[in-house]
């Protein structure tokens, strides 16, 4: 199935699923079809981040955020990724993608997004996005509040820490 049509089913399935809260998880199921390969006959490195997109379209309709996105004429934005393979996906191989809210800063949410197969990751990816609308980077507790939720982000996981360095040391490269 083309992505157009993932697209698809993943709009409608999204109306018809119940509604989450910001930081709840998303699961979606997906098959690794024949044009979803490479010249190894695993998935393209390319399609689990479009794939990624398409987990984090569903989270953002399931949790509010889509409604409040048109609404307000935001566009959703990846500021960062970053990617860890550990098992290759086979064709026709079943797997999930998980996808949940890690914690966000002034700026940015941090998302984590997991594909999963038989109870094991297969890769991991870290993602933080943004919304941008017609005045620049809609700030995260302004979202967090327009759908409902006005609690504080929750901490940064450990494992995580490294990332504000990251992000200051591209910054700094980018600026050259």
């Amino acid at each position: 199935m083309n992505l157009i049509f993932r697209l698809i089913r993943i709009v409608i399935l999204s109306m018809l699923r119940p509604g989450l809260h910001p930081l709840d998880p998303s699961s979606l199921r997906f098959r690794a079809w024949p044009f979803d390969l490479d010249i190894n006959v695993h998935m393209t490195n390319s399609r689990y981040f479009a794939l990624m997109d398409l987990g984090r379209t569903e989270l953002i309709m399931r949790n509010g955020i889509a409604k409040q996105m048109f609404k307000r004429k935001w566009q959703p934005v990846v500021s960062g990724s970053t990617m860890r393979f550990k098992r290759a996906i086979k064709p026709f191989q079943s797997f999930a993608l998980e996808t949940q809210a890690l914690y966000w800063d002034d700026k940015g949410f941090y998302l984590e997004q997991r594909f999963v197969s038989g109870g094991k990751t297969l890769a991991l990816g870290v993602v933080k996005a943004v919304f941008v609308g017609p005045n620049g980077i809609v700030a995260p507790d302004e979202v967090c509040r327009l759908v409902g939720t006005d609690e504080a982000s929750p901490s940064m996981p450990d494992w995580l820490s490294g990332w504000p360095d990251m992000e200051s040391a591209i910054e700094a490269r980018l600026a050259i």
